[in-house]
């Protein structure tokens, strides 16, 4: 969490300040203008005295700040979603969703004027921006530099609520969520569509600084560059343990996952050999890693083509080996 930076002082001066607004309990409250990455908004934010707050409006913070805002009349409740973040503000309630469990902010949102005002803490935990509090001015910077992740995509989601790739596996991966708002293209700059993702492929992405706790975490996508593909085009995966590595008198290495495919028809147990032209790869630093760092019992997603023996379990080609 990040500090939103006031203090005592500030508090017990704005709590001794005139007034100019009215609340709905007749209680007085004090006026500070609000500035949004740079800009001035036409509505202020108030002080509130019986919670010893600074309350902000939630529609124009959180729509300067890329938030859709709607109104849920049958929970009487003011909504908030911008990529994986989705929450809301109840007049009486210090109870805000965020992350798939509620967090309290030491306050409740009011109804003012028709407006719902927020918490400035909802700013600063909820919404995820820099908040500054003085004595008359409220403050609002959003981070511009996004976190970026490389890696190499491991699973491709399509539902009803649209796409969803995850890149790397286990410890070492996240679940990036796509929006309408998320740029695909390749490294030439052409522009992409979701469906031209395909599984081993090569990229960077740039995401929503929040992301949900679980595990892999969660978070939306800003932009995603593919770097490179696979040469196979209906590629197959499993995820699993090395069950067993070994290199035959020539130094060919020869490696048994176990796990679940990653596809309808990927397998469950696959002997796969490893050529010249295997890509084996580390998901914590996306080093290249050589066939004789393979260990067994070391967690691995391994892609290769369809074509395979009859035998059981099937031999196949590696074309890539991610490696957690």
């Amino acid at each position: 969490m990040k500090t939103i930076r006031t203090g005592m002082m500030t508090i017990a001066a704005l709590a001794a300040l005139g007034t100019s607004v009215v609340s709905a309990t007749s209680e007085p409250v004090k006026e500070l203008s609000v500035n949004i990455n740079g800009q001035a908004i036409a509505q202020d934010a108030i002080f509130d005295k019986g919670q010893q707050t600074v309350l902000v409006p939630l529609r124009p913070v959180a729509e300067a700040l890329g938030f859709k805002v709607s109104w849920n009349d049958k929970e009487k409740a003011a909504e908030v979603q911008r990529g994986a973040i989705t929450s809301y503000a109840k007049e009486g309630e210090d109870r805000y969703p965020f992350a798939k469990m509620y967090k309290t902010l030491g306050a409740e949102p009011r109804v003012l004027n028709g407006s719902t005002y927020v918490p400035v803490k909802f700013v600063d935990e909820i919404l995820q921006a820099d908040v500054n509090v003085t004595d008359d001015t409220v403050t609002v910077v959003e981070d511009e530099i996004a976190p970026m992740r490389t890696g190499t995509i491991t699973n491709i989601n399509k539902s009803d609520k649209g796409y969803s790739v995850t890149l790397n596996i286990y410890e070492s991966g996240i679940i990036l969520h796509l929006t309408a708002d998320t740029k695909i293209t390749d490294e030439a700059g052409k522009v992409l569509k979701p469906e031209d993702l395909k599984l081993g492929m090569a990229v960077d992405a740039t995401t929503e600084k929040f992301m949900a706790m679980s595990l892999p975490p969660q978070t939306s996508a800003l932009s995603i560059t593919v770097k490179g593909g696979l040469e196979t085009q209906d590629i197959l995966g499993t995820a699993g343990k090395v069950a067993s590595i070994s290199a035959d008198k020539d130094g060919n290495y020869k490696m048994l996952v176990e796990g679940r495919g990653i596809t309808g028809t990927s397998q469950e147990k696959i002997n796969l050999n490893i050529t010249e032209k295997t890509v084996i790869i580390n998901a914590r630093d996306n080093k290249v890693l050589s066939p004789a760092e393979l260990k067994e019992d070391m967690q691995v997603v391994a892609f290769y083509g369809p074509m395979m023996t009859k035998s059981l379990p099937p031999i196949g080609t590696a074309e890539k080996i991610v490696v957690e």
